[in-house]
């Protein structure tokens, strides 16, 4: 679909329908399209790099549809410096690095005050349901062995997502992924982008 027609599709369609090419439709995302097959070898690669089903893995953004779906950036157009962006969906994932975060770092004090800022950024997205990994900061020299599960998990991702990276045939800037617990928390985080993309396109 072109940008011209998704114009059209967000005046025809609700937040709801908008999810099925934005999100949920089986299609070959457009950072694959100049060779289909690479698509499925990314996936199978992922899904068994990450422990997850190939079903629990698809493309996002300007790197499904060729252009992106940020508010305000006028479905500008997917280019070598653009990242290809993924999401995750899987609850026994979710669950391990959430369970494995808390028994690290329960957000109380002392706990909070040597963490700073960023387990207060985490805590917004595990309430609505996603994580990003390589953003979480421990240090192994000060919480020991407790920390070590986390950074695995988060070395496992980051290690994933950079060898991956080399089967899309449009180049591209690198590879950025979110992890959801399930398909509806994925569902609403698009749900509430649509609000904005909408208003930035028609007013």
């Amino acid at each position: 679909m072109t940008s011209e027609g998704f114009r059209h599709l967000i005046e025809e369609q609700t937040d709801e329908e908008l999810l099925g090419p934005c999100l949920r439709d089986e299609i070959i995302p457009y950072a694959f399209d100049l060779r289909p097959a690479a698509w499925d070898t990314f996936r199978a690669e992922l899904a068994a790099l990450l422990g997850v089903s190939r079903g629990d893995i698809t493309v996002v953004g300007s790197g499904r549809l060729g252009y992106s779906m940020k508010p305000w950036n006028d479905l500008v157009t997917f280019r070598d410096s653009s990242d290809i962006d993924i999401a995750v969906v899987n609850a026994d994932l979710f669950d391990e690095l959430w369970l494995s975060l808390l028994s690290v770092a329960y957000p109380r004090p002392p706990i909070t005050d040597k963490l700073g800022g960023w387990l207060k950024e985490r805590r917004k997205e595990v309430y609505t349901g996603w994580i990003t990994p390589p953003v979480i900061h421990l240090d192994w020299r000060i919480f020991g062995a407790k920390a070590k599960p986390v950074l695995k998990l988060r070395t496992r991702w980051f290690n994933a997502l950079q060898q991956v990276s080399r089967h899309p045939p449009r180049r591209h800037e690198g590879i950025e992924g979110r992890l959801y617990r399930t398909w509806r928390h994925a569902e609403l985080y698009h749900l509430n982008g649509f609000a904005a993309l909408r208003q930035s396109l028609t007013g």
